[in-house]
């Protein structure tokens, strides 16, 4: 696995990662590794390492970019809402960047890859990761910031369902989330639903679900390849979408189901297309199926 040296300046850095994607990483994997520390240098390879297309996971207490051989990606217009889903909608409301600490707790406690506690999301990365939205706008670009995505029980207003995500231009990408299904069943999918008929309204034109799984596959994700994922990004990264929180009654995610998405007609979800996918040397973001109480939702 290839390291970024600490000592290296990040304007060549920031010219080297393109090239590691178009020539491949030196091992022949998908992931990088980088010092992760409360410096002011981490949010700024965080927000050069998005620009770029790397999914800046960690483990080890270390950084773990991540620059997948094959990826799943959706744009959000074209999410395929099931009737089960659907039907589950009622009595539950999506929020943005209104509890990010719980939702970091959160995934914490109920989201593993082996065992409870085995958890990459650390309080070091998930306080890094805030710190990109102050980061100098020289490595900020694309309007780069992290957000938390929540799914409320209206009645008793608990947090039921959640992710970490980050948005870059007009793509938004799902780090790593949690559901609670022993008491709210099926609220990873509602949660998954609901954000992505936002993101369409908010004017994203692409959805970066990471790794291949089959519920993504089901949501409406497709496969593409790293090259294909680099010509997505460059063309995307610098398009103004900005991700808000719902107001209202468009927070109502039976409301944000009804109907097509915004510019598309209702559609009977796309064959699958998936390309050969890769194995991962440590616990991957979005690795669980949203309907067990220890899986990320996306």
């Amino acid at each position: 696995m290839a390291r970024i040296p600490s000592s290296m300046p990040l304007d060549k850095l920031d010219l080297i990662l393109p090239q590691l994607i178009d020539n491949g990483l030196p091992d022949n994997g998908e992931f990088l590794l980088a010092d992760l520390d409360a410096s002011k240098r981490t949010p700024a390879l965080i927000a050069i390492l998005v620009w770029h297309g790397y999914l800046p996971m960690g483990g080890m207490g270390m950084l773990l970019p991540k620059i997948h051989k094959a990826r799943c990606v959706l744009p959000p217009s074209e999410v395929h809402v099931g009737k089960k889903v659907r039907k589950r909608a009622k009595g539950f409301r999506l929020s943005v960047n209104q509890a990010w600490p719980a939702v970091v707790s959160s995934i914490q406690q109920l989201t593993f890859t082996y065992s409870k506690g085995d958890c990459w999301l650390t309080n070091e990365i998930a306080a890094a990761y805030q710190a990109v939205g102050q980061a100098d706008s020289q490595w900020r670009r694309g309007n780069i910031r992290f957000h938390s995505i929540e799914l409320w029980h209206t009645a008793s207003g608990e947090l039921v369902a959640g992710e970490i995500g980050y948005t870059c231009g007009g793509v938004y990408s799902s780090c790593t989330g949690f559901t609670r299904k022993a008491d709210y069943p099926g609220t990873g999918g509602v949660q998954l639903a609901a954000l992505g008929r936002w993101l369409a309204r908010c004017g994203f034109e692409l959805w970066d679900l990471g790794m291949e799984l089959d519920y993504k596959l089901e949501l409406g994700g497709k496969m593409v390849s790293r090259s294909d994922w680099a010509e997505k990004i460059r063309a995307l990264r610098s398009l103004p979408a900005e991700l808000t929180t719902p107001a209202a009654e468009d927070a109502e995610a039976h409301r944000l189901l009804a109907g097509p998405p915004p510019g598309a007609a209702e559609e009977e979800l796309p064959a699958r297309q998936p390309l050969a996918g890769s194995s991962m040397p440590s616990p991957s973001p979005m690795a669980q199926e949203p309907a067990v109480s220890s899986a990320v939702p996306a």
